[in-house]
């Protein structure tokens, strides 16, 4: 048998990194099973419980997670869906909804601003 690291589901693998930042491993597995049980960590669990003789040998050498599944091909791929009513407002006859500013030119500086606010309330 080589040194590799034991393969593992992917569900597990990360279930057993979570485990291993929570506590430290232990080779008493029934130990671990219970507390990767008390901790949430079901597939973990199950695992160990299932190999108990891989998971002493991953606990020295290390885990690693099985390849991914394949992905979906082109065929699996949905057709796109038809698009949706487009929202969009028409303006009336053609005219601009709005309408651009008068040409006067307005006051510049502090004291035109000030009679003008004084001119608009007073």
């Amino acid at each position: 048998m080589s040194r590799e690291k034991i393969r593992v589901p992917r569900k597990v693998f990360e279930e057993l990194t979570a485990l291993q930042r929570e506590i430290h491993f232990t080779l008493n597995h029934a130990d671990t099973i219970k507390k990767a049980e008390d901790r949430g960590y079901l597939a973990a669990a199950d695992w160990i419980r299932r190999n108990e003789n891989a998971y002493k040998v991953g606990f020295s050498w290390g885990f690693e997670p099985e390849a991914e599944e394949p992905r979906g091909t082109l065929r699996d791929i949905p057709e796109r869906p038809s698009p949706g009513p487009q929202r969009t407002f028409r303006q009336r006859g053609g005219e601009q909804t709005l309408k651009p500013r008068s040409s006067k030119s307005a006051p510049e500086g502090i004291g035109a601003k000030i009679r003008n606010w004084l001119g608009r309330y007073f």
